[in-house]
């Protein structure tokens, strides 16, 4: 896993990890790249096959250390970008943020 630093944002993200080829088992395999994450990377984006989109946004939902943030088009895939949240101890669910 290569890592990049952005010195604009001042964030440190890996470069998109390539999921295209998963059909079954999709979300529980990212699930388990963004908890095998090394505490220092913040962001982390995959690509993955489109036309999934609504599917992705239904399975990653609140009261996690990750927050889908964006699912962007591009030519041959749409690549899903995942930001690393505080938890609370006040609103583990994050069902503040609605």
């Amino acid at each position: 896993m290569t890592t990049e630093t952005n010195e604009s944002a001042e964030t440190t993200e890996t470069a998109p990890i390539d999921v295209q080829h998963v059909t079954c088992g999709l979300v529980p395999l990212m699930q388990t790249h963004l908890g095998g994450t090394e505490p220092e990377i913040d962001t982390v984006s995959f690509k993955v096959r489109q036309g999934i989109q609504t599917e992705l946004w239904n399975s990653f939902g609140t009261g996690s250390e990750w927050r889908l943030l964006e699912i962007t088009s591009d030519l041959f895939f749409d690549l899903a970008t995942f930001v690393r949240v505080e938890q609370s101890e006040l609103d583990p669910l994050g069902l503040m943020d609605f």
